[in-house]
């Protein structure tokens, strides 16, 4: 399993890149940040055409048949397919993009999450020594599978709009646990696959891509290689020097020169979870500190003392500025929390829990805490100055080290460069091909 980047020559070519997205681009929540920072980092060396695949809700009835259609056929032969790599397996869509991208003569193929499953197998048909590299970001089967031992909501993403209202409810609603426990079941087989078919799989957390990895057993006396699986987490630039410790004065003076802060859309579940969290505990502890809470919200914002609702960040030099403390109770696994970095890259300490942490540890970090043990924290936070001082130190020393913009461009860079490990990932792709049916 690769995990090494090495530049490329300063000879290297560059290349003709199709960047397929199953999202818009422009809607800069949830995971499209980042894929931005990819697309901009590729652009620095290569000439890249951004294709985006529709789902079948976007297209016509042939699309919505063909869909339902391989659903119904893999019911029938025992491997169904998860329901959202079905959204993008409309059959005229998915040869219209493979149709493209035979003729635009690309040199490699990024592919959106492992929904573009179907895309990838027309891919592969013809054109098996393309260099494809399919981002996954986090594990769905995980995230799929800790809702439904969780008993917790389904929310339906950027794919949401697309649902007819009644449609969207249903799914969210009554069908939520049903919906949860498919996915959770058939999102594993599809991972496989994918993670077989493409040259390189990519996810943000190494702890997801261990999990992946051994998924993939290498056969012992074959000449077949080991699926290549690396981990890219985001790239963070320091937007500002870590705030100055707050001396402990005492009585409300101190609370109100510290400010708690979340931001986060509630159309993301983990976002509407750990909001959730946040305002029952202000509505059982009264902290004196107030709580601004950023990002845009589709449910009607609670009126709770002491917390204060502000819409999208425009600018985050005013959410981070000093003496602001983030709070991030995830409550969802999966990934890597984003925000965390951001706010360490802003200088500021960040409260979390073990999920909030996952694939960012700093060594010595002092403020992870778990949820049900935040009170004191929420309620005296002048006397933890010490701990946030240090906080903000240690978590802006862990961007600077691990998450740089320039080792994230680098990666990316040699991610999408093709090698000579293509066609060994062709031939497992046809072999898993041929074992799904």
């Amino acid at each position: 399993m690769d995990t090494l980047f090495s530049p490329p020559p300063p000879s290297a070519p560059a290349l003709r890149i199709a960047f397929v997205t199953t999202r818009d681009l422009a809607q800069r929540n949830g995971r499209t940040p980042i894929m931005g920072h990819i697309l901009d980092a590729l652009r620095r060396r290569h000439t890249v055409e951004v294709l985006t695949l529709r789902s079948v809700l976007q297209g016509g009835a042939v699309d919505r048949l063909g869909a339902a259609s391989a659903w119904l056929s893999g019911l029938a032969t025992g491997r169904p397919r998860p329901l959202q790599c079905l959204l993008y397996a409309g059959p005229r869509e998915v040869e219209r993009m493979a149709a493209h991208i035979r003729r635009g003569a690309f040199d490699a193929v990024y592919l959106d999450t492992v929904r573009c499953q179907t895309l990838l197998r027309a891919l592969r048909r013809a054109l098996p020594d393309l260099h494809i590299v399919t981002d996954f970001d986090d594990l769905m089967s995980r995230r799929m599978t800790y809702l439904r031992h969780h008993r917790m909501p389904l929310l339906t993403g950027h794919v949401g709009p697309h649902f007819p209202r009644w449609a969207r409810r249903l799914a969210e609603g009554p069908l939520a646990r049903m919906v949860t426990a498919y996915e959770a079941g058939t999102l594993p087989a599809a991972e496989r696959e994918v993670m077989r078919a493409s040259s390189v799989t990519v996810l943000l957390s190494p702890v997801e891509r261990q999990m992946l990895c051994q998924r993939a057993p290498v056969d012992v006396g074959t000449a077949r290689s080991a699926p290549v699986v690396r981990a890219i987490p985001p790239g963070v630039p320091l937007q500002a020097r870590p705030w100055a410790q707050i001396p402990a004065q005492g009585g409300r003076e101190t609370a109100q020169a510290l400010r708690f802060v979340f931001i986060g859309s509630d159309r993301q579940l983990q976002n509407r979870t750990a909001i959730d969290f946040l305002l029952a505990e202000w509505r059982r502890l009264a902290p004196a500190t107030p709580l601004h809470i950023h990002g845009r919200q589709t449910r009607p914002l609670a009126d709770v003392p002491g917390v204060h609702w502000h819409g999208y960040a425009d600018d985050l030099a005013q959410v981070y500025r000093p003496g602001s403390i983030a709070l991030v109770p995830a409550l969802v696994a999966g990934g890597i929390k984003t925000k965390v970095a951001e706010a360490w890259s802003w200088g500021c300490p960040v409260l979390g829990n073990r999920t909030a942490m996952e694939g960012l540890r700093p060594p010595g970090y002092p403020l992870m805490v778990p949820e049900d043990q935040w009170g004191p924290y929420l309620t005296q936070p002048e006397a933890y100055a010490e701990l946030w001082a240090d906080a903000a130190l240690k978590g802006a020393a862990f961007v600077a080290r691990a998450l740089s913009p320039a080792g994230f461009e680098r990666a990316w860079e040699m991610t999408l460069r093709p090698r000579a490990t293509a066609a060994a990932a062709g031939m497992a792709w046809a072999d898993a091909e041929q074992a799904s049916g």
